[in-house]
């Protein structure tokens, strides 16, 4: 089997089995995340709002991206031959990831405020200050995407961006997706892993000797952890679509080979591995946090008490309907 072959079999495997794997996988987890910090003791803490808006977008991001590319394989390419489709689903798409990724600086930006000496910087770790926040940013990157509904276009029956509008695209994305988020992720977690020290603090919990929970100490080490995971999934994106938009006109003279080469890592680098970024928070921070892993416990041992006592009173209901019938027979007999 040849070299362009193997790579269009691979990609077709990973598109589908992996990805709805992702996909299934990232919304169950996205979901819990969801519903445990919207309890009402746990909605109160800011990061619990990052986390509840960072699920949010991956949630809708994820299905908008993968749900019609994993269709397309086998039906009809709905986005491939339907501008106005097209069109939203990039907007959708993009809306979304930049949200997530902004989310995502303000997750580690709240932690590094709360970890802070200073008193001002501390009164920025706050509920009202999350919320506002979170609100401003969808304003914002609802407005910014809103090129995409204009300039994506479809060309050889494929949606994207292309032309001039596409390299421009180009760079943009590797500033606001590569450049700027990654510069922020690392400056606030430089900083927290500084304020820790100052404090005299360990990622792990040691009782007495600082003044964070175990709560507290979980969202600092998702922060700090998915700093990390961020730069692995997102640092070929960057530079993988500036080559694409920059090489674009060259098309013609690239060899088959070559083209089918250059869309296998744009595959990976602008599908799978940002699709597996936006849906391992919950299972990231279940790996790295006990603290986490009880509170999920927890949940689960709620929901399974709520669905037995609503079981058994479902069940006295019935018996007692079933009561009440025979008594009637009877008496009517």
């Amino acid at each position: 089997m040849s070299t362009m072959a193997t790579l269009v079999l691979i990609q077709q495997m990973i598109t589908r089995y992996a990805l709805p794997i992702i996909l299934t996988l990232g919304n169950i987890g996205n979901l819990f995340t969801i519903a445990i910090y919207s309890q009402k003791k746990q909605r109160g803490h800011s990061c619990a709002i990052y986390l509840i808006a960072i699920s949010c977008f991956s949630l809708i991001g994820s299905n908008w991206a993968i749900v019609p590319t994993v269709y397309a394989l086998d039906h009809f390419d709905l986005v491939s031959n339907s501008l106005v489709l097209c069109r939203i689903r990039g907007y959708m798409i993009h809306t979304c990831s930049m949200s997530f990724r902004y989310t995502l600086i303000l997750f580690c930006a709240d932690r590094y405020a709360f970890c802070s000496r200073r008193v001002f910087i501390r009164a920025l770790s706050r509920p009202q200050i999350a919320r506002r926040s979170v609100g401003i940013l969808i304003l914002v990157w609802c407005i910014l995407s809103i090129h995409l509904l204009i300039f994506e276009s479809i060309e050889n029956r494929r949606c994207g961006v292309y032309g001039i509008y596409g390299q421009i695209f180009g760079y943009y994305v590797a500033i606001c997706t590569g450049l700027i988020p990654i510069m922020s992720m690392t400056c606030f977690g430089l900083l927290l892993r500084r304020n820790l020290n100052q404090l005299h603090l360990q990622i792990q919990p040691l009782s007495g000797l600082n003044r964070l929970n175990r709560r507290d100490i979980s969202f600092v080490q998702l922060a700090l952890t998915e700093i990390i995971v961020y730069m692995i999934c997102t640092v070929m994106y960057p530079a993988v679509t500036i080559y694409s938009q920059a090489t674009s006109s060259m098309n013609s003279s690239k060899s088959a080979e070559q083209k089918q080469i250059e869309s296998f890592i744009n595959f990976l680098a602008m599908s799978l591995l940002l699709y597996l970024n936006y849906n391992t928070t919950f299972y990231v921070h279940l790996i790295i946090s006990k603290a986490f892993r009880r509170r999920f416990r927890d949940f689960i041992m709620t929901l399974i008490r709520k669905v037995t006592n609503q079981t058994e009173v479902y069940q006295q209901n019935s018996v007692v309907i079933t009561s009440n019938v025979r008594q009637q027979q009877k008496k009517s007999s």
